[in-house]
C-alpha cells in the first residue's frame, strides 16, 4: 500500500516538473484539429525523443508522467522504461504492463500484466508506412500508410527484439526474435519470422 502510494506521489510530481511540455503537447493537438490538419505532432515527437533517454527512476517517472497526461490512456501502475517511445497518442497502456528498454509502441492497446524483454517492436498494423511516392521534387515524400489498431491480450510475455504487426491474444507467449503477421489466438505460443504456433509439450530429442 505504500509502494502504490509513493509511486503515485512521485508521478504527481513528474506531472508538476514536465506540465510545460504537457501544455504545449495539448495546444499542438488542438491546433492541428482545429485547423483541420494532419495531426503530424512534431512537438511530440520531440518530447518522446526527449524522455526516452532520460536514465534511471527518475526517467521512469517523467516518462509515465508525460504519457499518462498526453496520451489515451496510460495506467499509474505500467512501467515505461529506459529508451521505450510511445509512437501514436493513442496508445493505451494497462496497470502492470512493463516494456523492456528501447521498446517502441505505435497505435496499439496493451491490456494489464503484458510483459515485454528489450528491444520490441508493436507496428502499427502491416501497413503502417505504405509505399512511398513522390509528389515533386524537392517536396516531402507522401508516404500514404494507414494506422491499425494493435491489441495485446492481458497477461502475455513477448520476448526480446519481438516484432508485432497483428493483434495478440491473452495469455500468450511470443519468442525471442519472432515477427508476429498473422493473429495469435488465446493462450498460444509462437516462434519464429514468421511466428507459427508451437505446442511448448513436446520435448526435442
Amino acid at each position: 500500500m505504500l509502494k502504490r502510494f509513493l509511486k503515485r506521489f512521485f508521478i504527481a510530481i513528474a506531472i508538476v516538473v514536465v506540465s510545460p511540455l504537457i501544455i504545449l503537447t495539448w495546444l499542438e493537438k488542438f491546433i492541428e484539429t482545429s485547423t483541420m490538419g494532419r495531426q503530424r505532432g512534431y512537438f511530440y515527437i520531440s518530447c518522446r525523443e526527449l524522455f526516452s533517454i532520460i536514465p534511471t527512476l527518475i526517467g521512469n517517472y517523467l516518462r509515465l508522467g508525460y504519457y499518462m497526461a498526453v496520451c489515451n490512456k496510460v495506467s499509474p501502475d505500467a512501467t515505461i522504461s529506459f529508451g521505450t517511445i510511445l509512437g501514436h497518442r493513442g496508445v493505451t497502456i494497462g496497470p502492470g504492463v512493463n516494456t523492456g528498454p528501447f521498446s517502441i509502441i505505435g497505435y496499439a492497446t496493451i491490456e494489464e500484466n503484458v510483459l515485454m524483454a528489450a528491444r520490441v517492436s508493436i507496428i502499427s498494423g502491416k501497413y503502417q508506412h505504405g509505399r512511398p511516392s513522390e509528389r515533386s521534387r524537392g517536396d516531402e515524400m507522401d508516404i500514404g500508410g494507414h494506422n491499425e489498431l494493435i491489441t495485446i491480450g492481458r497477461n502475455t510475455w513477448i520476448g526480446q527484439d519481438a516484432v508485432i504487426l497483428a493483434n495478440i491474444g491473452r495469455n500468450c507467449t511470443v519468442g525471442a526474435g519472432s515477427v508476429v503477421y498473422r493473429d495469435v489466438p488465446d493462450g498460444a505460443t509462437v516462434l519464429g519470422n514468421p511466428a507459427r504456433k508451437v505446442n511448448m509439450d513436446s520435448r526435442d530429442n
